[in-house]
């Protein structure tokens, strides 16, 4: 009977140590991130931030809503991950007493926030808006606010090359925008702010809003208040080839955590040379160029190579799904891009592909992508 209860308290203890090791998979270096969920129609600024952060092996992030933060489901949580989409909208899916538990969530407690875009919104102090009044800024020219989108330019201040060396020595780098909000210093404010970048390009290519409100103004900020940091994105780093990065050195930046170095094949600056603003000409280009892709095979390579080459804000939309073209020309130019585009987000795709494929020769040429769409993780990540 004895050895009978020794062994069963044995196994029970194997087991206990087993389930134990299968659940608790993040370390004392680990920063855990929640990544904000209702933010108006654009799902794709989840996802694009969830899969930027995991090129840091160290970030575990995870999607949260606004009952998980009621309900004290994030109180693990390090920092807070707004993304794009809408503000007004991240703001009234938290309501009022969401949105103070999130202020005093940094004032009192010291976590972090990044908020990119609609986010850097939601952390302002705007008039007339129940924003959260954390970043030390407030939007101005609201009522413009559908003002355009593009690849635009940024330079670093000199607190900013300190936090992004990798770009220092550039006079100019590139970042996607999309209508993100026009920063101003609000004045008499308890907070510690810093400009880290300043945006160049002047964007106001949809008729009726005003010119030069874009340039010149804040495009990353931090901000101390209280316990704890935020930043506050104007454009969309997460979703830019070889730029992706900032936004987990940002989110080490606000958790008060050692800034480490990523690997050259996500920084990678270098890749593009000018600004691309979507003028009424570009659109023009991106609406032909979309609807080649359901024409011949010749039409459809041309149109995603256009599509890549303009930086279209569709193309991570786009792209993906010609994995399942019926020609192997297209396809592997789709696997092509998705690597050139980062989208981790379709891994899946990939090995959907592969698997499909009868030839053996057509297999290894997209095996050859989908590790180096692989190799954009951090390797704790995958």
């Amino acid at each position: 009977m004895k050895r009978t209860t020794i062994l069963l308290f044995t196994v029970l203890l194997i087991f206990t140590a087993c389930t134990r090791q299968h659940v608790n998979t993040t370390t004392s270096n680990t920063i855990k991130v929640g990544v904000f969920d209702k933010n108006g129609d654009s799902p794709f600024c989840i996802t694009d931030a969830m899969e930027a952060l995991k090129i840091d092996k160290d970030i575990a992030p995870r999607v949260i809503s606004a009952a998980d933060i009621m309900m004290g489901n994030t109180e693990d949580i390090d920092v807070y991950l707004f993304p794009g989409g809408s503000g007004s909208s991240e703001a009234a899916s938290l309501g009022e007493k969401g949105r103070q538990r999130i202020i005093d969530l940094v004032k009192k407690q010291g976590k972090g926030i990044v908020g990119i875009c609609a986010g850097a919104y939601l952390l302002t102090g705007t008039e007339n808006y129940t924003f959260l009044n954390l970043s030390g800024y407030k939007a101005i020219d609201v009522e413009h606010d559908h003002r355009g989108h593009g690849l635009s330019t940024f330079s670093l201040t000199q607190e900013g090359e300190k936090i992004f060396p990798e770009l220092a020595d550039r006079e100019i780098s590139y970042c996607q925008y999309y209508e993100g909000p026009v920063m101003v210093p609000v004045t008499n404010n308890e907070s510690k702010y810093t400009k880290l970048a300043t945006m160049l390009s002047d964007v106001h290519t949809i008729e009726g809003t005003p010119a030069n409100m874009t340039n010149n103004k804040p495009f990353i900020t931090i901000n101390e208040i209280g316990k704890g940091k935020t930043a506050s994105v104007v454009g969309h780093p997460e979703c830019t080839p070889g730029m992706r990065w900032m936004i987990p050195r940002l989110v080490r930046v606000v958790a008060n955590k050692k800034i480490i170095s990523y690997d050259n094949n996500v920084v990678k600056p270098d890749l593009y040379h000018q600004e691309i603003l979507f003028t009424k000409e570009q659109q023009a280009k991106y609406r032909l160029a979309k609807k080649q892709l359901c024409k011949s095979k010749e039409e459809k390579l041309k149109a995603m190579q256009e599509l890549a080459d303009m930086s279209a804000w569709s193309a991570k939309k786009l792209i993906p799904p010609m994995l399942r073209d019926q020609d192997f020309e297209v396809r592997l130019l789709a696997a092509k891009l998705t690597v050139q585009l980062e989208r981790t987000d379709a891994i899946n795709d990939v090995k959907a592909t592969i698997l499909n494929e009868s030839d053996k020769r057509h297999k290894k040429l997209l095996e050859k992508e989908l590790n180096q769409l692989q190799s954009l993780y951090g390797k704790h990540s995958q």
